[in-house]
Order: structure tokens, then C-alpha cells, then sequence
């Protein structure tokens, strides 16, 4: 994580624990019973919105890297690349957790997980 002098820091790492919360969230209602799963899919959609409005008002932008190409440049840390013998040809296979931006400059890292593109 980049550091930050004042509270966007924190804010991002806020905004990072949210996400994180409701991805898990939307794996867990696949539990529940389909009575509840269509309500509690709703809350984790308006969630989503409040989230991505409240990160959008304090200037920040939430960033996923799912199914993108994975290179330098890249703002995110893979957790398995060295798993991978060829750096040349890897996607995201799953964003686990997002980068947090403001006027073009990353405020806290992403971290990812990388496939073999087929």
C-alpha cells in the first residue's frame, strides 16, 4: 500500500474491507434458502451501489481486474505468481481484493489471482 498523509488511507481500506464483505456475502446466500436468496441478493446489489457512490464521492474508485491480462503496469500484486514459470500470457482469474484509486495515482494496491490465458 502506498502511503497517504490524511485520512484517504483509511477511507480506501474501508472501502476495501466492504468489497471483500460483500463478495463473500453474495457466496454465502447461495446457502440460503430461494425464498431469501432473491431479497438478499437485492441488499448486496444496493450495497454494492451505496458503496461504489460513497467510494465515488470521497473521489476514490474501486478497480477489478477479472478476466483482464496481467502484466506490469498492472496496479495489483498476484498471491500465486509464482506459480506460473511464464509471466507472458496470464489473466486475472480472480480479483480478491480491489485497487483503490484518486486522480490517477493508487492510494492502496489490488491483489489478484492469475490463470494461463486460454
Amino acid at each position: 500500500m502506498i502511503e497517504q498523509t490524511d485520512d484517504s488511507a483509511i477511507v480506501a481500506r474501508l472501502c476495501v474491507e466492504q468489497w471483500k464483505l460483500l463478495q463473500r456475502f453474495s457466496k454465502a446466500i447461495e446457502l440460503v434458502p430461494d425464498g431469501d436468496r432473491n431479497r438478499l441478493a437485492s441488499q448486496i446489489r444496493y450495497s454494492e451501489l451505496q458503496l461504489q457512490s460513497l467510494a465515488a464521492e470521497a473521489g476514490l474508485k474501486l478497480i477489478t481486474f477479472d478476466g483482464e491480462l496481467f502484466g506490469p503496469g498492472c496496479p495489483a500484486t498476484a498471491d500465486n505468481l509464482e506459480d506460473f514459470s511464464d509471466e507472458e500470457g496470464l489473466i486475472v482469474e480472480k480479483t480478491v481484493e480491489p485497487a483503490v484509486v484518486r486522480d490517477m495515482r493508487i492510494l492502496q494496491s489490488g491483489r489478484v489471482l492469475l490463470a494461463i490465458q486460454n
